[in-house]
């Protein structure tokens, strides 16, 4: 049982998505494809809370009503640098039509990661994860990092961008997709 717990911290904590592989941790680089999730086919709201770098208490829960956009990244990791000026210029053009919110994987160094943030200006909340918020993405847990998930304005995974974002343009369309299926 604990091993199926662990499953996706193990192949979180195995690396970016800069990797090929990583031998018998079977670990598994994002392949760079938006896999979207029909309407019939989301399962229940994701319910991730925690507190934010700078201590402030975040809650997706508060956020229903409006598409969501979780983004999981580290500051070790070199493609995170490649998508975070991406994402904050996505966040940007979008405004009131989505919320951003960032998952902080292998939180080992705040320090690396406050300073990742400034350095990208980004200043959207960053909920510093322990692993278990990506437990809570259930089947549509990221095995890499980065990854983004895009959450419907009911809570649910509408798509999964596995390893970096491709574009801003790829990022908004998705996330204004969603935001009209509750139109």
């Amino acid at each position: 049982m604990l091993a199926l717990l662990l499953a996706p911290l193990l192949l979180l904590g195995a690396g970016c998505t800069d990797l090929q592989g990583s031998g018998d941790l079977d670990y598994v680089p994002g392949d760079g494809q938006v896999h979207l999730v029909d309407t019939g086919e989301r399962g229940d709201a994701v319910d991730i809370s925690g507190t934010s770098l700078q201590g402030d208490d975040v809650d997706l829960g508060e956020l229903r009503g409006k598409v969501v956009v979780l983004n999981v990244w580290g500051s070790w990791c070199n493609p995170c640098r490649k998508e975070a000026p991406l994402l904050v210029e996505a966040a940007k053009q979008l405004g009131d039509k989505a919320e951003f919110v960032g998952l902080f994987a292998r939180s080992n160094d705040l320090t690396a990661a406050l300073a990742f943030e400034r350095e990208y200006g980004i200043s959207y909340p960053t909920v510093d994860d322990d692993g278990e918020s990506l437990l809570k993405l259930g089947e549509y847990a990221p095995p890499a990092v980065p990854s983004t998930v895009v959450l419907d304005d009911r809570g649910r995974v509408a798509a999964l961008f596995s390893g970096e974002v491709p574009s801003t343009t790829t990022l908004v369309q998705v996330v204004e997709d969603v935001a009209a299926e509750g139109d």
